[in-house]
């Protein structure tokens, strides 16, 4: 075998086995883990799901009518114009307490276009649910939802 015909083969086997290697990596790394249907970690994952396609009302889905009642009208755009931003999120705990279940994760959100002009940002948020006719529901509204309380209306005063 020539030297050539050596460096070629050796060229072959290099690249097949980069090849391999990609493609294990693609099969083991891209997967998110998916909760089980019924939990409150499923509930925050579908949630997030929701925010990260920009579909608020599918993310409205999630949150307990008392907390839509108490809110009034909910502004969307928190949801649907988020722009260029990004976000993964990382579950760190639950933690049962009193009829409610506190759900921990962090969320990491980027934006921008990397490397030069992007930025990210990270913190921890705490996400609170309850059981509600088997159906787990924030009790709070999560981020990135915010609440616009409805107005009081102010007591009527008798004319004098």
């Amino acid at each position: 075998m020539s030297t050539s015909t050596r460096w070629l083969l050796g060229v072959g086997v290099a690249i097949a086995a980069a090849i391999v290697f990609a493609v294990v990596v693609a099969l083991t790394v891209g997967d998110e883990q998916s909760f089980a249907d019924g939990t409150p970690e499923r509930t925050v994952q579908r949630y997030l799901e929701a925010v990260a396609e920009r579909d608020a009302s599918a993310a409205l889905d999630f949150i307990s009518p008392a907390v839509l009642d108490e809110c009034g009208t909910i502004p969307r755009d928190a949801i649907t114009s988020r722009r260029d931003a990004r976000f993964r999120a990382t579950l760190d705990e639950t933690v049962p307490r009193d009829g409610r279940v506190d759900v921990h994760v962090t969320i990491t959100e980027s934006f921008g276009d990397a490397p030069f002009n992007g930025g990210e940002s990270t913190w921890p948020l705490v996400l609170e649910l309850t059981q509600e006719d088997g159906v787990w529901r924030f009790t709070q509204l999560p981020w990135p939802l915010y609440c616009t309380p409805k107005p009081e209306r102010a007591p009527i005063v008798p004319a004098r």
